[in-house]
């Protein structure tokens, strides 16, 4: 079984805003998390958070997507957006 806390979500997107790691590495992870979910292989931490904690994985499969000019489709503002009004 995989464990997934919202701490762990909350310094995932610390590492994005404040570039400890790619993009491409938060969403591998994130990608790791999701297919848990699939397996029924996902433990959240605490469960009340669990719908919090899903939608912040959801969103961090997306983060290295580009769009159509080659840039990234969401910038550090979004991020810090996101950490603001949904954990």
């Amino acid at each position: 079984m995989m464990k997934i806390s919202i701490n762990e979500i909350q310094l995932a997107f610390d590492d994005l805003i404040l570039d400890r790691k790619s993009r491409e590495e938060i969403a591998s992870w994130a990608s790791k998390l999701l297919f848990a979910a699939d397996d029924n292989d996902l433990i959240f931490e605490p469960p009340t958070e669990e719908k919090k904690i899903w939608n912040a994985i959801k969103y961090l499969i997306g983060v290295d997507l580009l769009d159509i000019d080659g840039s990234y489709l969401h910038s550090i503002e979004n991020f810090i957006e996101f950490k603001k009004t949904e954990l």
